[in-house]
């Protein structure tokens, strides 16, 4: 196999249910599906062996958004549905065939800044569980 690197975009982010999904790529600048891992110490225990420490791996969605003051903006979306688990779907780039699709909690983005420049917003949405990498049709993919 030969490793390859490719581009961020053009490609998607969706959040909503699929009736109503809201398309909000045109305004982010920045993007990431974002792993955390933590691992606790190992335990030594009376027979001189060790037990592994807990591992586990939280996940966020995280961006850059140009500030929009319209009643379609992400900023009115994220104020509308704040503190909501809402569905999202993530396609990094629509030549590739791999998505990633979960639930993230949103919450309030800034809304302002600088006087007389393009603000922006930076935001961070917890994903709840794991997110899934999918095909374009939403179907979860089979890794080998």
């Amino acid at each position: 196999m030969v490793a390859t690197a490719h581009m961020l975009g053009p490609g998607s982010l969706k959040l909503g249910e699929t009736a109503s999904q809201r398309e909000i790529a045109a305004q982010l600048t920045k993007f990431s599906l974002e792993p955390k891992s933590d691992f606790e110490d190992d335990v030594p225990v009376l027979s001189g062996e060790t037990v592994p420490g807990d591992a586990s791996t939280d996940w966020s969605i995280k961006g850059t958004a140009n500030q929009d003051f319209d009643k379609e903006s992400i900023e009115m979306y994220c104020y509308q549905h704040r503190l909501q688990d809402v569905p999202f779907l993530f396609t990094p780039s629509n030549d590739h065939d791999v998505s990633w699709s979960g639930v993230c909690t949103v919450v309030p983005l800034t809304v302002g800044g600088d006087v007389k420049k393009k603000n922006t917003s930076d935001f961070e949405f917890r994903v709840i569980g794991e997110p899934t990498p999918v095909d374009s049709t939403g179907t979860p993919l089979e890794l080998s």
